[in-house]
């Protein structure tokens, strides 16, 4: 869709936008290294549980939604939300709840921490979660051993603008004025031409996902200096590395039959 058939249907396309939930579009071939080394987030393992650091979303990083959420648009949602729910890939079941939030806030978070080369700050959607192995024990173990490093929103659009790189139009001209330089693939928006800004959305779930449509999404990983690992140091049992055998041989299967 062109520049023009994007203004002249801006009204539209906004309403079918928010009438959807938004959840994992595609996904981006090339996934960001996060120096997530430099992050301080909850790190600590039990036998039965784990909790951890997410990232569910980096704003004003154009998705593959064409999506540049702004600094704070998930803030009224998560101050008068009663619940954020961890799943994994956006499988809205009982059966797919990953582990319980202990709390979802905004904060800062430096570009060159995302392994973007830019200087500055950004904002970001943190979750810190407790894992149960109960829930699913497949994604407790990749969780364990720090293989899951994609997450994704599902999310409803609330207050939605459209930017675009044509001074024909003076509205949508002034918003990609206005944000432009703030975001942190500005090529990828100038190569569009066009973003939808996300002024406002409503959270609904953060999932575990293969490759989200926002890939600065990371599980944050262990502090050196202050991680707490309460599991035993000893080699598990084999009943153990039998059942994370089978854990990722059926894993390996639920790959093959989506391909």
């Amino acid at each position: 869709m062109n520049i023009n058939e994007l203004v002249t249907n801006k009204e539209e396309l906004i309403k079918l936008k928010k009438a959807e939930i938004k959840t994992v579009k595609g996904g981006l071939s090339s996934i960001t290294k996060s120096n997530t080394n430099e992050i301080k987030g909850t790190f600590k393992n039990n036998e039965n549980s784990l909790e951890r650091t997410i990232i569910g979303n980096t704003y004003l990083w154009m998705d593959s939604h064409d999506d540049v959420h702004a600094k704070g648009c998930f803030s009224k949602s998560i101050k008068e939300s009663k619940g954020v729910f961890h799943l994994h890939d956006h499988e809205f079941k009982i059966t797919s709840k990953v582990g319980e939030p202990k709390s979802v806030y905004e904060t800062q978070i430096a570009w060159k921490d995302l392994g973007i080369n830019k200087s500055g700050t950004t904002e970001a959607l943190f979750m810190d979660t407790e894992i149960f192995k109960d829930y699913n024990a497949q994604i407790f173990n990749e969780y364990k051993y720090n293989r899951i490093n994609q997450h994704s929103v599902g999310m409803q659009y609330v207050k939605i603008d459209l930017a675009v790189n044509d001074q024909s139009y003076e509205a949508e001209y002034k918003v990609w004025q206005d944000n432009i330089d703030s975001v942190g693939n500005k090529e990828k928006a100038t190569e569009k031409g066009y973003f939808w800004l996300v002024r406002e959305a409503k959270l609904i779930e953060i999932s575990a996902v293969l490759a989200g449509s926002n890939e600065l999404t990371p599980t944050l990983t262990e502090d050196k200096t202050e991680a707490v690992d309460n599991t035993s140091k000893t080699e598990p049992s084999i009943d153990t590395q039998k059942a994370e055998q089978e854990a990722q041989i059926e894993y390996l299967k639920q790959v093959i039959n989506n391909i």
